[in-house]
C-alpha cells in the first residue's frame, strides 16, 4: 500500500506498542512470546533469585513487581485456553520454586508440591491474576463512552466460518464470572463500579485449588 510517498507491506503478523498483533487475532503467539520475554528476565535475575543474602520476601516482590508484569503484559485483552493458562502457570511455579528451593524430609530433600508453594507465596496464582485484570478491563470499558464500546458491543454482518467457532474475549470473561458466583452476574453489572470491584477482587482469590 503506497500513502503518499510511504509503502506500507502487507504481513500476517506485526508488533505494535511491545504486542504482537497477526492477521487471525490468535493470542497463541502473544503468549508464547511472553513467556520467551519472562525467561530471559528470569535468567537475568537468576543469580538474586540463587541468592543467599536475599529474603524469599525479598525475592518474591523481585517476581511480582518486576518478572510478572512483563509475562502478563497486555493481558487484560487475551482470551487464552486452558493450556495457554498452564503454560503460565508451568513457568510461575518454576520461578517459585527456585525462590523457596527443596524442603528436607528424613534427610533427604524433596521438590515441594504445588500446594505448598502456593501456601508460602499466598498472593493470587498466575491465572487468577489474568481473570481479575480481564474483568477489571471489561469493567472500564463499559462504562466508558466511545469507539471502544461501540466495538466491543457492536456486532459484525456476515455468516460466521465453518466449523467450530473460536473462543472470543467475551466468552472468556462470562466464564470467568461464572466462576466467581452463583449467582447471575452480567458485564452489564459493570455499571455499579463498586460492586464490580468486589468482583475483581473475588476473581484475585480464585486460585483453582
Amino acid at each position: 500500500m503506497l500513502v503518499d510517498g510511504y509503502v506500507f507491506q502487507q504481513v500476517t503478523d506485526f508488533k505494535y506498542l511491545g504486542t504482537n498483533i497477526n492477521n487471525r487475532n490468535n493470542m497463541h503467539n502473544e503468549i508464547k512470546l511472553r513467556i520467551a520475554s519472562g525467561n530471559k528476565g528470569y535468567y537475568a535475575f537468576a543469580k538474586l533469585f540463587k541468592s543467599k543474602l536475599l529474603s524469599r520476601k525479598s525475592k518474591e516482590y523481585l517476581y511480582s513487581s518486576f518478572l510478572r508484569p512483563v509475562l502478563t503484559y497486555g493481558c487484560e485483552t487475551w482470551s487464552v485456553t486452558k493450556e495457554d493458562e498452564e503454560k503460565l502457570n508451568i513457568f510461575e511455579r518454576k520461578v517459585l520454586r527456585r525462590i523457596y528451593g527443596p524442603v528436607i524430609e528424613n534427610g533427604e530433600y524433596r521438590r515441594r508440591t504445588n500446594q505448598e508453594m502456593y501456601q508460602m507465596f499466598n498472593k493470587p496464582i498466575i491465572s487468577s491474576y489474568l481473570k481479575s485484570k480481564r474483568l477489571e478491563w471489561v469493567g472500564h470499558i463499559w462504562r466508558s463512552e466511545g469507539i471502544v464500546k461501540n466495538l466491543f458491543t457492536g456486532r459484525l454482518n456476515g455468516k460466521r466460518p465453518r466449523g467450530r467457532p473460536r473462543q472470543r474475549w467475551e466468552d472468556r470473561v462470562k466464564t470467568d464470572l461464572t466462576e466467581i458466583s452463583e449467582e447471575l452476574i452480567r458485564i452489564e453489572d459493570s455499571e455499579d463500579r463498586y460492586r464490580w470491584k468486589d468482583m475483581v477482587e473475588a476473581a484475585m482469590v480464585l486460585n483453582g485449588l
